[in-house]
């Protein structure tokens, strides 16, 4: 969890900010400020219980039905970051 949370502060593809707004064992919750206008977009991480090396996310935006692929974009970076630290990646 060190690395996702050293990725998540490093990661910046779309210059929002993140603010760590909730942490415990298995679970970060993530919220990006936009550098302009103060939308914020949610990102949650989920460690779910057993022996699978596994963390779910989710990320969305708060207002609105179109982000540019904002979203997309951000958990894409923060994929590739963390498969330069050895994690692996199973989707798109």
């Amino acid at each position: 969890m060190s690395e996702l949370l050293e990725v998540i502060q490093s990661t910046k593809p779309d210059n929002f900010t993140p603010h760590i707004v909730e942490k415990t064992d298995d679970y970060i919750h993530v919220e990006y400020e936009s550098p302009i206008l103060g939308f914020v977009d949610d990102v949650e991480f989920w460690f779910p219980p057993g022996n699978r090396p596994i963390v779910e996310y989710r990320s969305g935006s708060r207002l609105g039905n179109y982000d540019f692929d904002i979203n997309r974009k951000r958990i894409k970076a923060l994929r590739l970051s963390l498969e330069k630290k050895g994690w692996e990646s199973v989707g798109y």
